[in-house]
């Protein structure tokens, strides 16, 4: 595959914030250490340009996989080979349950097709104005700051985020949800990692020996909200909204006629408020940092704002011509993809690239290598907007840029998230510049998601 947006390469480049790589071939123990404290720092320079690699842990095999055209072949050609991992079922399962990250077959398609509506293009129409109005929140509670006021804005865009997913989905608006999901999100990072016993797929009592606390305990706080969210829903005498929610209740089953447990909505309820506000927020946060590394990229954001928008706050039939907006952002999930990997199983061996795949072993797609690999992207640690203007954009391989996965489990609010992001920054930079607090430590993390382990402290700098 050869590289397809050549340009030529300013003569400096900002330093951006990447995991140190390791430096020759680490001990058992020091590998292990590495990928629970972040996934990201286990990459040597050669899994960024090899096409396919191989790794042992003892009988385990993984096999990275990072060529578009065999990506292709796991996730679309061949998908029904490649199921999701026990390992992920391990890390998301105790929290999230059985919703459309972790379920597979008959269950997964009658989820997603009961879901499909809250997230087509006349509900994200609808979703839009809730959008627009909770970044408007945020400007509020920044023009009441002093000028010069330090924030941490990956806190900031989560808080955003999981209001606009609590009033879109569930017509929900109160703050207690939003800080019991925060702390549950936070808590549950932090302290669920893989194990030895995970990595080997050993008994599962055998991993949680020792496990404190046990991980399905950390959402109870967030079970007990659920449940009096549907609690209310249930005594409500009045005409239920038409959200995700009411949705979920209703729903029958084609064939059998029968609905979703209370367990079933409970478990999707968890994952669309997990899945549907961290990665966007994440994704802002890193678009925010490049834009403070990259001021002309910023002054051409401002400029498309100022033409299209004129001061006024965007609404979703400005989307299309925010084309510089969207590419910004594009090019921020890029650098920095949310979800930085994508596990499977091969069910039954196969063949890829032409190595053979037993039947068992763990196939990794890592966006982060993906996106950074030299023979797809010219220099990949460039951030340059301009790499998704549609004319460049079409000369690329389908698969060589992954934000949302691809396939039949795509991300199903891929395009919920663009119109939240877009809404979002084109709002707030409307008013604001951000800058990089001095001195500050920007490190990403790959845990669930790719974070920045300290946050990311910024100052705000209102706009004339």
């Amino acid at each position: 595959m050869s590289v397809t947006d050549r340009r030529p390469a300013p003569a400096t480049l900002p330093h951006l914030a990447a995991p140190r790589m390791p430096q020759g071939r680490p001990s058992l123990l020091e590998f292990l250490r590495v990928l629970r404290d972040n996934s990201l720092a286990t990459y040597g320079s050669e899994a960024y340009t090899a096409d396919i690699l191989e790794r042992r842990l003892f009988w385990r095999r993984t096999v990275f996989v990072n060529d578009p055209g065999a990506i292709k072949h796991v996730l679309l050609d061949n998908a029904a080979n490649y199921h999701k991992t026990e390992l992920t079922r391990r890390l998301l399962e105790p929290g999230l349950g059985r919703g459309l990250i972790t379920s597979e077959g008959e269950t997964w398609r009658r989820h997603r097709r009961i879901m499909a509506p809250a997230f087509d293009h006349r509900s994200i129409v609808g979703y839009s104005p809730i959008m627009a109005e909770i970044a408007l929140q945020i400007v509020d509670d920044w023009d009441a700051r002093p000028a010069g006021a330090e924030i941490d804005v990956a806190v900031a865009m989560m808080h955003a985020t999981l209001h606009i997913i609590a009033r879109t989905m569930f017509s929900s608006d109160s703050d207690d949800i939003v800080d019991v999901v925060e702390r549950g999100v936070e808590r549950y990072q932090a302290e669920v990692r893989p194990r030895l016993a995970d990595l080997l797929e050993l008994p599962l009592w055998l991993s949680r020996l020792g496990r404190r606390p046990r991980p399905e305990l950390i959402f109870s706080e967030f079970d007990e909200a659920i449940d009096r969210l549907l609690a209310s829903r249930e005594r409500a005498s009045t005409a239920q909204p038409n959200d995700l929610l009411t949705r979920l209740i209703a729903a029958r089953d084609e064939e059998t006629g029968g609905g979703m447990t209370a367990k079933e909505v409970r478990d999707q309820v968890v994952t669309t408020f997990m899945a549907g506000h961290e990665t966007t927020a994440l994704a802002l946060t890193w678009t925010w940092y490049l834009l403070s590394q990259h001021p002309a990229a910023e002054a051409k954001l401002h400029a498309e704002l100022a033409e299209v928008l004129g001061g006024r706050v965007p609404a979703h039939e400005d989307l299309p011509q925010l084309r510089y907006t969207r590419m910004v952002i594009e090019e921020a999930m890029r650098l920095y993809p949310p979800a930085h990997t994508l596990s499977r199983t091969a069910v039954g061996s196969d063949v890829v690239l032409g190595k053979r795949i037993p039947r068992g072993a763990s196939v990794l797609i890592v966006p982060w290598l993906l996106h950074r690999n030299p023979k797809l992207w010219s220099d990949p640690e460039r951030f340059d907007p301009e790499r998704f203007a549609p004319e460049r954009a079409a000369q690329r391989h389908r698969f060589a840029y992954l934000p949302f996965g691809a396939g039949p489990r795509i991300c199903i609010g891929a395009a919920f998230a663009m119109a939240e992001a877009m809404l979002v920054l084109a709002t707030l930079a409307q008013r604001y510049r951000l800058r990089l607090a001095p001195d500050f430590p920007v490190e990403p993390q790959g845990l669930i998601t790719l974070r920045p382990r300290h946050g990311m402290r910024m100052i705000l700098e209102r706009r004339r």
